[in-house]
């Protein structure tokens, strides 16, 4: 039952084939056996949900698209009335009085929130780990990462100790750890879902889009990604006097009509073989299905993409560095050359970036952007790697010493965050798709990247590589 898909459990709660409490207590007993061993879920509040299960079981009125299901949130989201802590020791004690915007729309349509899962510090790591909460690992293989800054999330999903995820994705943060556990994870077009209640900023600061991040969910089925975005699209509560959402259909309805681009691997950002082979075998399976596949050159360099992702993402993830730190990158700055793209130059360059050459920077965006909506004219979507590599090893040196082996090479770190880039700086839609398995037997996912607002395409696109993919399989050790 605990390894069902979220739309299948809600179909039993509505039959009265399963109950709430029943579906909560088992996820509640996985957590005990499973969590010492993975530290996924980091808060739990079982009294309150148990009495709201009990409430959902004897409704005789069981409407709601989540129906009745216990559910975790990232622990990035204030819910109300549970410990929401962003992974900073600073806000440890903070107990929120609501819930963050998109978490009262999963509640709104009959979600029980029963527990948070753990992040990296302000969710700023594609490992999960923090000063209260300690080191979350990979259920496929506990000396490993389940990614991040989802990373409990979708440690959470992959053992069963939870149905469904919100998680929060600004450099493949929602991605790599679905990538990493086997998993589905969408990162949804630019501020169709709030992200107000979203830690950082802090308590009680209001974040309503910064440009990048986006809120979006993550699921052991394309089918709960489809449920949760059509639940999670909604405006802000600011302007939802005047505003609503309404996402177009796929824009196909036979696999014979689908147009799909491949890129599969980039000199500028090196892909682990296994993966690149493992995209090109998934491509001409769809291609054997009726589908049109080709490999395209786009009309941009990556490096051009990186450059402006790079230039926004890393003032945002600056905001709360310490004056010895931005002074120390003003010094590299000053000595790096102006082509130089190692990650250390990229961060340097975006600590001293200011609010006029922002703007240009921007305007260079906003030109990436119309390009890819004259791409897909003639594509429906793009395949590529989610990221470089596996689910590695755990590695808490510091960051700019930390190192990835990307076919038998030592990269930089934050290499790691390359593929997430082309999706976020330009506020596409893109969906993590488990595709198969390594020689070690690590999950490997691709990212299903699609036009702007036409994120239900990307899941459609998902359905069909599950089907011929095999979707999520439960890890041997559960």
């Amino acid at each position: 039952m605990i390894f069902e898909n979220a739309f299948e459990l809600v179909e039993k709660l509505k039959k009265k084939e399963i109950s709430s409490l029943e579906l909560l207590e088992a996820q509640l007993e996985q957590i005990e056996k499973e969590n010492p061993k993975i530290n996924a879920v980091v808060t739990l509040d079982a009294d309150r949900a148990i009495e709201k299960a009990k409430k959902a079981d004897n409704k005789k009125n069981k409407k709601g698209a989540l129906f009745g299901l216990p559910i975790t949130i990232k622990d990035a989201f204030e819910v109300e009335g549970i410990r929401s802590t962003g992974g900073n020791p600073s806000w440890e004690n903070n107990i929120p009085k609501k819930n963050a915007e998109a978490v009262q729309n999963l509640v709104d349509e009959g979600a029980i929130i029963f527990g948070k899962t753990n992040v990296p510090y302000l969710s700023a790591d594609t490992q999960s780990f923090n000063d209260i909460f300690g080191t979350t690992n990979n259920p496929w293989d506990l000396e490993r990462t389940p990614g991040g800054s989802s990373g409990g999330s979708a440690a959470a999903l992959a053992s069963g100790m939870t149905s469904l995820e919100l998680g929060s994705d600004i450099g493949g943060s929602i991605r790599i750890p679905a990538h990493f556990c086997g998993l589905y994870g969408h990162k949804p077009s630019y501020n169709i879902v709030s992200e107000v209640g979203h830690l950082p900023p802090g308590p009680g600061s209001i974040l309503t889009g910064n440009g990048l991040s986006v809120a979006g969910p993550l699921a052991r089925s394309p089918e709960d990604l489809e449920v949760s975005i059509k639940i999670l699209a909604s405006p802000q509560v600011q302007d939802a006097l005047a505003w609503k959402i309404t996402l177009p259909k796929p824009r196909f309805d036979d696999v014979k009509n689908l147009r799909i681009a491949l890129w599969p691997n980039e000199p500028y950002a090196e892909v682990d073989e296994e993966i690149t082979s493992m995209i090109r075998e998934t491509a001409n399976e769809l291609k054997k299905l009726g589908a049109r596949v080709e490999e395209v050159k786009l009309p941009f360099t990556f490096e051009e993409i990186d450059n402006i992702y790079s230039l926004l993402l890393n003032p945002l993830m600056l905001v709360t560095a310490p004056k010895e730190t931005m002074e120390m990158l003003s010094e590299i700055n000053d000595s790096v050359k102006k082509d130089d793209m190692s990650e250390l130059a990229k961060v340097a360059r975006g600590s001293v970036l200011k609010y006029t050459d922002w703007v240009i920077v921007n305007a260079m965006r906003q030109k990436i952007r119309q390009k890819w909506r004259s791409f897909f004219n003639d594509f429906d979507a793009i395949l590529a790697p989610t990221t470089n590599v596996l689910a590695f090893k755990h590695n808490h040196a510091n960051l700019h010493e930390r190192k990835l082996e990307v076919n038998g090479k030592d990269k930089e770190y934050l290499t790691i965050n390359l593929w997430a880039g082309p999706a976020v700086s330009a506020g596409l839609p893109s969906t993590n798709v488990p595709i198969g398995f390594s020689k070690d037997n690590l999950p490997i996912g691709m990212q299903i990247t699609g036009p702007y607002l036409e994120d239900l395409t990307c899941i459609e696109i998902a359905k069909i590589i599950r089907d011929i993919r095999g979707g999520f399989i439960k890890p041997p050790s559960l």
